[in-house]
């Protein structure tokens, strides 16, 4: 399968992953969805969380491995 912008091959594996629901139509480059980097956030001992943030805002991953490492 090719991507719909460029048209260039979609990797098998991305296409295996994707189409469960049916979105793998654009290749890596073309795609509009952001990285995102998680943390488990242990603010509640017995109910932990996961905080997901973009992976361009530098300032928030900073202060949550911070909180990361603090909480351990």
């Amino acid at each position: 399968m090719n991507c719909i912008y460029c048209y260039h091959s979609i990797p098998d594996e991305r296409l295996e992953f994707l189409t469960e629901n049916n979105r793998a139509k654009t290749c890596i480059n073309c795609s509009t969805e952001q990285r995102a980097v998680g943390f488990m956030s242990w603010e509640h001992k017995t109910a932990p969380q996961l905080v997901l943030v973009p992976a361009n805002a530098k300032e928030s991953i900073r202060i949550l491995n911070r909180a990361n490492r603090r909480s351990r």
